[in-house]
């Protein structure tokens, strides 16, 4: 996936992989295994890191989410998903992961990317998922993800103090009258429909629940014509949708701790230091009640088989070439119908 992110003639493969990624991290088995200390030397130019295939899967995703192909746009939601999976089992998140992920955080809260549609707030959700599982419960040895949180406190109390009036600046001020948005918002919306169709949510156990925010958003899917702006029904959306109160109390106790080491140290203070101090902190008692670990199962549907369909017999014709098994000229590509 690493390789070929740029690729446009690899765009089936990527797809492959992701769905294999997202039908493996429905498996709490397959989360709990990638905390396996990952020592493999890749042909590839990925950033070093010392950590677990965990690490290695959101380092990997990152990159093809910030350096890869715009065709690669509609899968987002399917990589962020995947690490969302897995992340109440994230044992110990390396420095660079953790790093990753937060800078994932700054681009998807940007107001390039926040008001490029009216649904592009999704992306920010599964993002805080990952975060608030990671807190909650994985809480001791994670402490580069909670640093790395603290270090960006600025863009978490930005969007959690988020009001109408800033929100329609900032769109005017990323997207004059004149500027077109980045990303293509049908698409996202036609990805997104997709997607809501191949997710069933259940929890560890494999039974399925009810997730209100995630039924509202499945059941709400609308097609944006012409620029987004946002609205005050788009704004009260957003703030019940994104699940940031565990983050907010985790900065409500962590950054005086922080502030007050460097007014201590007259404001030389040392990262190992930093993460010391949080390894003795707890959280318990201060963040809200534990939510119940959801899990984002792939369900198969004609969508998908049409597309695996379509994919598999395009691969078999191109590689059946030589000798020609089969006869290009016989093969029909569409099925028309004919009412008459």
């Amino acid at each position: 996936m690493y390789v070929s992110r740029k690729d446009a003639s690899q765009v089936g493969l990527i797809h492959i992989c992701t769905f294999i990624l997202l039908k493996l991290s429905g498996e709490r088995s397959f989360g709990i295994s990638l905390n396996r200390q990952f020592k493999t030397k890749l042909p590839c130019d990925l950033p070093l890191f010392s950590g677990s295939h965990a690490d290695l899967v959101s380092i990997t995703l990152h990159k093809i989410m910030v350096n890869g192909s715009q065709r690669l746009v509609p899968l987002y939601s399917c990589f962020l998903t995947i690490v969302c999976n897995f992340s109440p089992y994230w044992r110990s998140m390396s420095l660079v992961a953790s790093v990753k992920l937060v800078n994932l955080f700054e681009l998807f809260s940007s107001p390039k990317f926040l008001y490029s549609s009216e649904r592009a707030y999704q992306n920010l959700k599964l993002l805080i998922e990952v975060f608030n599982n990671i807190i909650q419960y994985q809480y001791n040895g994670n402490q580069h993800l909670v640093y790395a949180i603290v270090r960006r406190r600025d863009s978490f109390e930005s969007l959690v103090n988020l009001t109408l009036p800033n929100a329609f600046n900032q769109c005017n001020t990323a997207f004059p009258d004149s500027a077109k948005p980045r990303l293509d918002a049908e698409m996202e919306d036609r990805a997104a429909e997709v997607a809501a169709i191949s997710m069933q949510d259940v929890d560890e156990t494999g039974v399925p629940v009810t997730d209100t925010a995630t039924t509202t958003d499945k059941d709400s899917l609308k097609k944006s014509t012409g620029r987004f702006v946002p609205t005050e029904e788009w704004m009260t959306e957003l703030k019940s949708t994104l699940p940031l109160e565990t983050v907010s109390r985790l900065l409500q106790h962590l950054v005086p701790v922080v502030d007050d080491m460097c007014q201590r140290k007259n404001g030389v203070v040392d990262e190992k230091e930093i993460l010391e101090v949080f390894k003795d902190i707890t959280m318990v008692g201060l963040l809200p009640v534990p939510h119940a670990i959801v899990i984002r199962k792939y369900q198969p549907n004609q969508y998908t088989s049409i597309w695996f369909t379509a994919f598999m017999w395009g691969v078999i014709f191109l590689r059946s070439q030589k000798p020609p098994i089969f006869d290009g000229e016989c093969i029909e590509l569409f099925n028309v119908s004919n009412d008459e």
